[in-house]
């Protein structure tokens, strides 16, 4: 069964989004998997109220995420509104000319609130090095953890 949230479509509409709030810069597939998960749990990172619902396990989304953001890219690369390029840094990803055109034909309330989260994500952490970005995400990783132990604990299912 597929997750509507986590298709190809869906998850490279939200990267178009963070490439277009982003450009003119290059991003990495790595940096592209945190801010996704930023412009979803946004909450998490003292932003606005989160789009997705804030699960306990959330932290195993990274773990998966990689591969839903590099399906979405080529689903974005196909159609011709991402660009990409190896570089001596890796492979990097940007939104071209006609990204911008193309997002603004969406008029529906989630695709307002991705947009705006889009621009949040970037401008709160578009230009953060990499290692703080991962600190940061460590971080609130960590208090995942500490809310699913919580959780276990007051059911009754300590491990």
């Amino acid at each position: 069964m597929s997750n509507p949230l986590n298709g190809p479509l869906e998850v490279g509409m939200r990267v178009l989004m963070i490439l277009v709030e982003a450009f003119p810069a290059h991003l990495d597939i790595n940096r592209l998997v945190l801010l996704d998960h930023g412009l979803l749990h946004s909450a998490d990172l003292d932003g606005p109220e989160s789009l997705h619902p804030p699960i306990p396990v959330r932290v195993g989304e990274l773990g998966v995420k990689r591969q839903h953001i590099e399906d979405g890219l080529q689903v974005m690369i196909r159609a011709g509104l991402v660009q990409m390029s190896a570089e001596d840094s890796g492979i990097e990803f940007w939104a071209n000319e006609t990204s911008e055109s193309f997002l603004a034909l969406f008029e529906s309330d989630y695709a307002h609130a991705l947009h705006d989260r889009a621009r949040w994500v970037v401008e709160e952490l578009g230009a953060v090095d990499d290692a703080l970005l991962r600190e940061r995400m460590r971080e609130i990783s960590s208090h995942w953890s500490e809310e699913f132990e919580v959780m276990q604990h007051e059911s009754g299912n300590d491990i």
